[in-house]
Order: structure tokens, then sequence, then C-alpha cells
């Protein structure tokens, strides 16, 4: 029996267990895209009363998200106390050099397009979700929905047909009438499934700030619909006369930035004589290269993509060096990554040389050092050692760059990870072809207002919450599941979750 069945209570393929009479029940509203200062402001001007409900119950934080900041990766914080990349799930597009992708020829994900439906196979078996953890459950709209016992609403065959055409057409106003759809069908099986733990995912926001700004209009009507949501979840279980027993939370799964620039990677690389695989050009024989980038402000290249297991840094040869440092000649980089080893993450900034960040240890002892070599690339101020994971956020909580020392380690390190990474510079993004709307905000990049995040709950808080990944761990808590389940994230709910670090 894996670890995700015996917190689940069950052997999978057997009947759910049932719901906990009188217990407590959670729906986590992911707000995709939305920024925390909006969503504060929204809530001041007294234009969504169900929000400021939350706030005076509990609370709105901003916490950070993972590296990459986009969605999809984002998903598994906050659903599975995880980071994303050590299990499984390194982008929103990424290469499979092990070859185990099925139904992909060219062993190259996108979350952006059918390759969703994948999601749930794609991140690892053993960690559970809170919806195998809690149940009966539900999702609505979700990337990640692994376990939910009522069903995923909304990323059905059907739905994906009706939502396309907006899609591709760029049709926002087309594709949040589909969206409104969907979210009505997922309240009538919510009211009759009563689930303990239920995910909704409203993603309208993000596509209107790329088309119009992380502070636009549109923007400031999709916090409306996330307003309208809650508000029906909490009038069907008033009605039902399971109100006093329903949290609602409301989270992001990344930020938004103005974008003005919009670099060519891949053209560029053409031009240097490399053979590229990206998307959505996947038919490419004998690539050097296999370029992808999410959200579109990072990128991960993977060189030598015929290999069928990853090599670090040292050993992919001195055109790979020259590589790295016309990437970093690029106007559009500001970061790039390389892994020496599996502990090693080498970093260095376009204008502020080179560090390594060593990891010691795993899960709950692991410890970082941040060693300045040429220069001071996330302006820490100079080494740092034994960095524990509270500690490690809290040191780059004021700068550019949250979380970076701990995002930056565990994303380079993984099987699945590109060998250079990089991080777009402030006002551009890295995919100038390929996009239905031509965007005027970005995110992906580990920079500040892609990587803080809105987290509004309805409960006291414990401590303050740090990252998307305290969400897991805090919800089993309030739940009372999960005893004995590994989080990367701590509980801020009194009582569960991990032990400050």
């Amino acid at each position: 029996m894996t670890t995700r069945q015996r917190a689940a209570g069950h052997v999978a393929g057997g009947p759910p267990p049932p719901a906990a009479e009188g217990g407590r029940h959670l729906l986590l509203v992911v707000a995709d895209g939305i920024r925390p200062e909006l969503l504060a402001a929204e809530i001041d001007a007294e234009r969504v009363p169900a929000l400021a409900a939350l706030r005076a119950r509990g609370g709105l934080y901003p916490v950070s998200t993972v590296f990459p900041s986009v969605t999809g990766p984002a998903y598994v914080p906050f659903l599975m106390g995880r980071h994303p990349a050590p299990v499984g799930l390194p982008g929103l597009r990424w290469y499979d050099r092990a070859r185990t992708l099925r139904w992909s020829p060219a062993q190259a994900r996108s979350y952006a397009g059918i390759d969703i439906w994948h999601v749930d196979r794609d991140v690892h078996a053993e960690p559970p979700t809170l919806l195998e953890l809690a149940q009966p459950s539900l999702a609505g709209m979700s990337m990640l929905a692994r376990g939910a016992t009522h069903g995923r609403v909304g990323r059905s065959l059907y739905w994906m047909l009706r939502a396309a055409p907006s899609h591709f057409r760029g049709d926002l106003a087309g594709w949040r009438r589909v969206e409104q759809a969907a979210t009505r069908a997922f309240f009538r099986r919510f009211a009759r499934a009563r689930p303990r733990s239920a995910v909704l995912a409203l993603t309208i926001g993000d596509k209107r700030a790329h088309a119009e700004g992380p502070f636009g209009d549109g923007v400031r009507e999709a916090v409306a619909d996330v307003d309208a949501a809650v508000a029906t979840a909490r009038g069907i279980a008033e009605a039902g006369g399971w109100g006093d027993r329903l949290h609602v939370w409301v989270v992001a799964d990344h930020g938004h930035a103005p974008v003005a620039h919009h670099d060519d990677l891949h053209g560029w690389l053409d031009g240097a004589g490399w053979r590229v695989l990206a998307h959505p050009q996947l038919s490419v024989r004998n690539p050097d290269v296999a370029l992808m980038v999410g959200g579109n402000a990072m990128a991960q290249l993977y060189l030598h993509p015929s290999m069928r297991s990853r090599s670090w840094w040292p050993a992919l040869g001195a055109r790979a060096g020259r590589l790295l440092d016309g990437v970093l000649q690029r106007p559009s980089v500001e970061l790039a990554m390389v892994a020496p080893d599996a502990r090693t993450v080498r970093v260095t900034h376009a204008g502020r040389g080179t560090a390594e960040v060593v990891r010691h240890g795993e899960g709950r002892t692991a410890r970082w050092d941040y060693l300045v070599r040429d220069g001071d690339p996330l302006g820490l101020g100079g080494t740092l050692r034994g960095l524990t994971p509270c500690t490690a956020w809290e040191a780059c909580a004021a700068t550019e760059f949250p979380d970076a020392v701990v995002q930056l380690s565990l994303l380079a390190s993984a099987p699945r990870t590109g060998d250079v990474i990089v991080s777009a510079r402030e006002g551009w993004d890295l995919r100038a072809r390929f996009e239905p709307v031509t965007h005027v905000s970005t995110h992906g990049a580990l920079r500040r207002e892609q990587m803080l995040v809105p987290l509004l709950v309805d409960v006291p808080v414990a401590r303050a919450p740090q990252r998307t990944a305290d969400v897991a761990a805090s919800a089993c808590a309030l739940l009372g599941v999960g005893a004995g389940v590994p989080f990367d994230g701590r509980s801020f709910v009194d009582g569960g979750g991990m032990a400050p670090a």
C-alpha cells in the first residue's frame, strides 16, 4: 500500500471513504494570475463582499509561489504540499529525455494545450493530493485533479471543444462565458456531493492580464467572478445546513508583470546554427536543443536531447559553455542557471556575477548554503550558510527574487529539468511567436511581481504563511487528514503540518 493509499484510508480502486459526519469541508478557489495588491484593493474598495468576509474571519497574505511561476506546476504545492519539479512537473513545457511519454512522439509536454489531460499521470504517483486525502472530493477546471471522487468539471472533451475556439481566436469574452457555464456545472455537483475537499480554478484573470495588464478592468472583473464563486459556495452550504462547516480559501498560482519586449529565443538559436525542437514545431529531426518556454518569462534548454538521461553541466562540453555565454548576452535575460551536480546550482546574473546554491540533505532536514563566487546575483548581501526552509525564505523575502534559494535548488536538480534555466529581465519575455494574443503582461520568471501571490483564508493563522506549499499542509490540518504525510510546506493552522524549521 502506498503513502497515498494509507493516507486516504482506502486501497486504490476500492470505494471512497464516507464523508465524516459533522466534519469540516474546504473549497480552494484558484484565482489564476491575480496579484495580491489587486485583490486587497478590490476588497478595500468594497467591491467584493464575499472576499471581504473571508478576510474579516481570517486574513489576506502575500506568499511565494514556485519557480517557474506558471500554471500547471504551480498547482502542485497547494494541492500536494510539494515543490513541483522533484515530483515530475518542472515546467508548463518540458522535454522527457527518458522517453516515457505515451501519445507524444516528440517527448515534449505543453500543458497549454491538450497535454493538460496528462498532468495527473505526469506527476509522481506516490505523493497524495488533497483530493485523495479528504474525500468525497471534487475538482473544477483544475490543472491537477487526481483523486477527485466526484469528477473533474470543465476538463472533459466536451468542455475542451467548447473552450478551444475562444482560446485560439483570443476571444476572452467567449472564454469567460464558457468558464462561467463550467462554474455553474461545478456548483450543481458541489451541492449534491458536499465534498470534504474541492478545488475550483478560475482562469479568465490570467487571460485578461496577458491581454490588458495585471490591473486592467477585465482583471478586476475576474476578481468579481471569484467573489461570485465564493458567495455561491457559501449560499449552497448555508441552504444545505452545512454552512458552519464550510471553509473557503482563495489562492493564485502565479503573479503577473507588464511586458513590452518579446525575445525570439527560438529564432536566435536557429540563427546560431542549433537545430531546435520547440512548441509548436515538434517534428525536427535530430535536434541539438529542446527549447521549452513557459509563462513566457522563463525557459529551459535541454542540450543533446538524444541522450536518455541527464548529464551535469561540466559533461556537456565547450559548445554548451558558449551557448550559456550567448544566453547571458541576450537583452531579455536576467538570470541563467546550470547544475554542476545534483546538489549544486550555479546562478549567474547578467550584471551582478555568479554564486552557487548548495543543498545538504533532503525534505524537512534540508539545509542550503548560498556561496558568493564573483558576485551576488540574488542580492542576498553575501555568503549565507545553513539556511533552513524557513530562514532561506526569510533571506529572500524582501529581494527581487522571492524564495530563490530553495526554488532554484529544487528545480535545477530534478531529472526532468533542462540543462540551462533562464529567467527573463523586467519588461521582457522569451517567446515572440506562436501566441494567439499578444502579451502585454507575463509571468514565469523568478521576479517578485510574478512570484508573489495572494492567499486569502477564513481562519486565524498560527504563523504567517510563506509559500503556496503551506496550503496543502494547512488544509490537511484543518480537515483532520493526512497524518504522517511528508509535506514540503508547513501548516499555518494551529496543530498541524511540519514543525517550524
